[in-house]
């Protein structure tokens, strides 16, 4: 059967069970298909020539692949030079490509258009245009609601009984006199919430206006806290308070406290840093010298970002002498934060768990 020109031969329903299992098995070997169809004395098993490959599909086959394979021994390759390779990098960081951006045959094709969130991607980190009689209505605004708010005033109460509550003063003075201030506090004393708030009015009482950049090591905990902050001033998320994660925003240029993530943040210092070495960057360094207050939460965590970030945050304070940084950690490698920038101050906050 297997030498002749039959397609499918047909044994008889006598067979046991154990012979047509035998005629499964020797077809497997022999490379022919075997079907049992039937039930009960009709039972029998029938055996399939396998259906050989036409010559010209052969040929046409063997063709292509030998003309990939010319095709790849007749690409061509080139080098950048230093410049051009920033330039990239700098774009890349800006327009990222996206899924559908990245597969093959996409070489020679021009996205038309661009999303316009990607033109404004870096507008949540300016600092807001805001005069002194504009801060002067928004510390008047919160005070006549936590006035008329019964909600709002005891949330004031608890914020005052805070253990961090006691450092505010000392907390802003050093800050003002220092480029690098780490605040080490145990878990509970409130230093998450408290500690841009405390920023926020001191420049506010001066009349001038800020930006205060606090990251998170997680997406949720950027969300919540911003939340948070946002409740206990009486306001909406987006307003005075926002947030700024992967593929997801709140707020613009009017929030004065913004809070995102390690990634997102390194993803700004890497692009100002590489700006550094050509004049065609302007709105990333721009970007950096309108932020007055980096807060840095959880830095004892040591995520894959945060290292990187802090690497790069201690390069660029000599070239932003305003920019004031401020970290915060539990009492874990205190002493070594603080030698890596230099000695910076220590404010230690004791804690307690809240109810």
């Amino acid at each position: 059967f297997k030498a002749s020109n039959d397609t499918v031969y047909t044994f008889e329903a006598s067979l046991s069970k154990q012979e047509r299992a035998m005629v499964h098995l020797l077809c497997r070997k022999l490379n022919l298909r075997s079907k049992s169809s039937g039930k009960g004395d009709r039972r029998h098993v029938s055996v399939y020539q396998r259906k050989k490959k036409s010559k010209t599909l052969a040929k046409k086959a063997n063709k292509k692949d030998a003309n990939t394979l010319n095709e790849k021994k007749h690409i061509s390759s080139f080098e950048f030079s230093e410049k051009s390779k920033n330039v990239l990098l700098d774009m890349f960081m800006h327009y990222p490509p996206g899924q559908d951006q990245t597969g093959e045959g996409k070489l020679n094709e021009r996205t038309e258009k661009i999303p316009k969130s990607r033109g404004r991607r870096d507008e949540i980190f300016l600092r807001p245009p805001m005069s002194k009689n504009e801060i002067a209505k928004k510390v008047e605004s919160l005070a006549r609601k936590v006035e008329k708010s019964p909600r709002l005033e005891e949330i004031f109460m608890k914020r005052s009984k805070l253990p961090i509550a006691s450092f505010k003063d000392v907390i802003t003075s050093t800050v003002a006199n220092h480029q690098v201030v780490l605040i080490c506090g145990e878990t509970g004393c409130g230093k998450t919430t408290q500690v841009p708030q405390y920023l926020l009015d001191y420049m506010w009482a001066k009349g001038e206006s800020c930006k205060v950049l606090c990251t998170q090591p997680r997406r949720i905990s950027a969300i919540t806290v911003s939340e948070r902050i946002a409740q206990e001033r009486g306001e909406t998320i987006g307003d005075t308070v926002g947030y700024k994660i992967r593929l997801e925003a709140k707020g613009g240029r009017q929030s004065s406290v913004v809070f995102c993530t390690s990634g997102v943040l390194l993803r700004v210092l890497v692009s100002s840093r590489e700006s550094q070495s050509g004049e065609s960057h302007m709105t990333t360094e721009k970007c950096i010298s309108e932020i007055t207050h980096i807060v840095v939460d959880e830095i004892h965590e040591r995520d894959r970002y945060s290292d990187f970030m802090l690497t790069i945050l201690r390069d660029l304070l000599p070239v932003y002498p305003d920019l004031r940084l401020v970290l915060m950690s539990a009492t874990i490698d205190a002493e070594r934060f603080s030698e890596y920038f230099g000695g910076c101050p220590i404010i230690r906050v004791p804690g307690f768990t809240h109810p």
